[in-house]
C-alpha cells in the first residue's frame, strides 16, 4: 500500500494523501498535488473527497469501473491484507466475463450461468468469486448507485469439508517449525477436537 507514514497518527489517510500547508492533498504518481479538503475536515470527509477524485477516472457505467471504485474505497482499505489480495485475484477471473457490462444489466441468471461454467473447473473458486461480486454490488447498492445485487438468491455450491487425517509425525513436523501463536492454535484445535 505504499510507504510507511512517518507519523502513525496519519495511518487513517487514503493512499498517496498527506497534510499539505493548508489542506489534505493527494499526490498523483506522475507528480503534482491535488487539494482534497481543508484541515477542518473529518477523516470520513477526506476519504469521500479522495474517492470522488479517484472515481472520476473510471467509467462507472461498466462493472469494471464499479470494481475499480470499490478497490479505491475506504471499505476496501479496511479489509485484511489477505482479503484484499484475494479480491484482486478473483477480479482477474470475473472481469473478462462482466467487466464491459453495465452493472444494472447483470441479472441473477447471469451469475448462475457464470457459477455453473466456473464450477465445472472449481466449485470452491466459483463460490469465492460470487462472494466477491456480491461484495462489490452490496457496496454500491448501499450508496444508491445500482438498483440491485444480482447475487442475492443465487445459491452457492455445497463445499465438502476436508477429510485428511493428520498423523502424529506430520503434526510434530509442523509443530516444530511453527511460530508460538500457531503452536497454541494447534494445541487448542487438538484438545477441542471430538474423538473419532
Amino acid at each position: 500500500m505504499g510507504r510507511k507514514r512517518t507519523n502513525p497518527a496519519d495511518n487513517w489517510m487514503p493512499p498517496r494523501t498527506c497534510r499539505g500547508r493548508s489542506a489534505f492533498e493527494f499526490k498523483p504518481k506522475n507528480g503534482g498535488t491535488i487539494r482534497l479538503c481543508g484541515f477542518g475536515s473529518s477523516p470520513a470527509e477526506v476519504w469521500a473527497a479522495y474517492e470522488a477524485l479517484i472515481n472520476d477516472k473510471k467509467d462507472e457505467n461498466l462493472f469494471e469501473g464499479l470494481v475499480e471504485k470499490f478497490f479505491n474505497s475506504g471499505d476496501f482499505m479496511e479489509l485484511a491484507k489477505e482479503t484484499q489480495k484475494d479480491y484482486r485475484k478473483y477480479s482477474v477471473k470475473v472481469m473478462p466475463v462482466f467487466g464491459a457490462v453495465q452493472p444494472d444489466n447483470i441479472r441473477p441468471e447471469h451469475i448462475r450461468k457464470y457459477m455453473d461454467k466456473r464450477g465445472v473447473k472449481s466449485r470452491t473458486q466459483a463460490n469465492r468469486e460470487k462472494a466477491f461480486i456480491s461484495r462489490v454490488f452490496r457496496w454500491r447498492y448501499e450508496r444508491g448507485m445500482v438498483n440491485m445485487n444480482p447475487c442475492k438468491g443465487v445459491k452457492q455450491f455445497k463445499e465438502q469439508a476436508r477429510t485428511t487425517y493428520i498423523f502424529d509425525k506430520q503434526y510434530d513436523a509442523l509443530y516444530s517449525v511453527a511460530p508460538t501463536v500457531v503452536k497454541v492454535a494447534m494445541e487448542l484445535a487438538y484438545l477441542c477436537c471430538p474423538p473419532g
